[in-house]
């Protein structure tokens, strides 16, 4: 319960970053809710790190692998600790930012039409588009696949703003229900590799471990998985979303 909690928090936050930059776009880059944004940003960046570390936590316990009793036990320890970081960005974000945010964004609504709204929502669409299109192009890591994660959730984001009216097919050639599976297959990715990167941190920091041959095997199984998810992510990126069209 308490890792839906906070997964259902952040997508809050998220959805409140996304309304930011499309309020920027309307305003002209003049959105006055500089100090609310930043409480929030820092905000998803807490709660972020402590759903990372939740989930990763859960899929060790889910492996029901004795081996990685250990782990989990350090693990426990991390979640506890980013919880008192994340618990302390909530005390200072406090009601006053959200309402500072909500009033600065109903000033701004107040005289702008609809027409003027589903504009900038069109001009924030082809920008995540063009965003993806040079993430996948600007790099071979895979913090490449990590960043472009995070803007198809955006145009997820944008399109429940607009009540789906905006045409995403258009813009990222596969429609909003094929994007949601894609969110969610890259979230399979996303989780698959922290739990990798997690471990091999541990292992490299406990390479007197007993049972470290065991968990080497584990890791095997682990990036065979991983790469798997990656070709899967990276081939509807190319072949239907047309990512690698060579822009």
């Amino acid at each position: 319960e308490d890792v839906e909690a906070i997964h259902n928090f952040r997508l809050s936050v998220k959805r409140l970053r996304v309304l930011a930059r499309l309020s920027d776009l309307i305003s002209g880059d003049v959105f006055d809710a500089k100090g609310s944004l930043r409480e929030i940003n820092k905000l998803f960046k807490r709660s972020g790190r402590l759903r990372d570390l939740q989930v990763t936590g859960q899929l060790m316990i889910d492996q029901q692998y004795e081996d990685l009793d250990p782990v989990i036990k350090l693990f426990d320890r991390r979640i506890a600790g980013q919880r008192v970081k994340f618990e302390k960005a909530l005390d200072i974000f406090g009601k006053e930012s959200l309402d500072e945010f909500g009033h600065k964004l109903k000033e701004l609504l107040q005289n702008v039409t609809e027409k003027q709204a589903v504009a900038c929502g069109h001009i924030l669409l082809a920008t995540l588009e063009s965003d993806i299109h040079i993430l996948f192009h600007g790099s071979t890591k895979e913090k490449r696949l990590h960043n472009i994660r995070t803007k198809l959730k955006d145009v997820i984001y944008l399109n429940n703003i607009f009540d789906g009216r905006l045409p995403v097919q258009d813009y990222i050639h596969i429609s909003i229900e094929r994007l949601r599976e894609l969110g969610e297959l890259a979230g399979a990715w996303h989780d698959s590799l922290n739990l990798e990167v997690d471990l091999g941190k541990y292992l490299r920091k406990h390479p007197d471990t007993g049972n470290i041959n065991s968990l080497q095997e584990f890791m095997q199984e682990l990036k065979v998985k991983k790469q798997g998810l990656s070709q899967e992510y990276v081939c509807i990126l190319m072949n239907e979303m047309k990512v690698g069209d060579g822009r």
